[in-house]
C-alpha cells in the first residue's frame, strides 16, 4: 500500500492484519469547488492487534499511536483534524476526521475538472506491490482478514464510477481479503452542480428577491 497523509490511519491496516483483522470504513463529501467537506478513516481491530501499532509507535519514538498518526500532519493540518480512540470488549476503535481542506498528491486523493464534471480518485487503497503477490499464499494470509468500506458524496449526479453501488450523487465500494488491496482504485465522475438546482436556493433566492425589491421600494418613498 502507498503511505500517504489523508490515509494515516489507513496505512496502520498493514500491520493489523498480521495480528488477525482489521476492518476500515472511509466516508468522504466533496464540495462543489473541488475541495473536501468532510472525511472520515475509521479502523476496527483487536486489542492484540491495537498493541502492534503500540509498539511500533514506541520503536519510533512517540509516546501514543496517536501521536504517530498525527506526526503525518503539519501544524496547520491539525486543525482540521479530529482523532479518537474507543475501546469496547476486545474491540478498539480509531477514528480520524478531517474537514475542509483541499487535497493534494501526498494525501493521495485527487479532485479535478475534466470536460464541464469533477472526477474524484483514491489511490490510498492500492498495493503497488498486490500483483507479485496474488495468489500465493503469503497473498491470503497477509490480507485475508481485512475489509474496506468506502462511501463517497460527490456534489452533482454521479455520472461515472467504478463502484459497487451508485445512487444519485453516492457511491460505494465494498472489498475484503486480496480485493482491499489489489489494484483498488477509488474513482468517481459527477455533474457540477449549479446554484439553481441546488436543494432549498430556489426557495432562499425567491426570499432574497423578495427583499431586494422591498428595500428597492422603501428607498423610493
Amino acid at each position: 500500500m502507498v503511505q500517504r497523509k489523508a490515509a494515516a490511519v489507513a496505512g496502520l491496516a498493514l500491520l493489523l492484519v498480521l495480528a488477525g483483522c482489521a476492518h476500515v470504513t472511509v466516508h468522504s463529501t466533496v464540495n462543489a469547488d473541488g475541495s473536501i467537506a468532510e472525511q472520515t478513516y475509521q479502523v476496527n481491530m483487536s486489542r492484540t492487534a491495537y498493541g502492534y501499532l503500540e509498539e511500533a509507535a514506541e520503536e519510533d519514538g512517540y509516546d501514543s499511536v496517536e501521536d504517530s498518526v498525527l506526526s503525518e500532519f503539519n501544524e496547520s493540518e491539525r486543525e482540521q483534524i479530529s482523532y479518537s480512540e474507543e475501546y469496547n470488549g476486545d474491540t478498539v476503535t480509531m477514528t480520524l476526521s478531517r474537514t475542509d481542506f483541499v487535497p493534494t498528491a501526498d494525501d493521495g486523493i485527487s479532485v479535478t475538472t475534466e470536460d464541464g464534471e469533477l472526477v474524484y480518485e483514491d489511490v490510498n487503497f492500492v498495493d503497488e506491490e498486490a500483483a507479485a503477490r496474488d495468489g500465493t499464499e503469503f497473498s491470503g494470509s497477509f490480507t485475508g482478514g481485512m475489509s474496506v468500506d468506502y462511501y463517497l458524496t460527490m456534489p452533482g449526479e454521479i455520472t461515472d464510477s467504478n463502484a459497487d453501488v451508485v445512487d444519485g450523487n453516492t457511491a460505494e465500494w465494498h472489498e475484503s481479503g486480496s480485493e482491499a488491496f489489489n489494484d483498488n482504485r477509488i474513482y468517481a465522475r459527477s455533474e457540477i452542480p449549479t446554484f439553481s438546482n441546488v436543494p432549498g436556493f430556489g426557495a432562499v433566492g425567491a426570499v432574497v428577491a423578495i427583499l431586494a425589491t422591498a428595500l428597492v421600494v422603501l428607498r423610493r418613498t
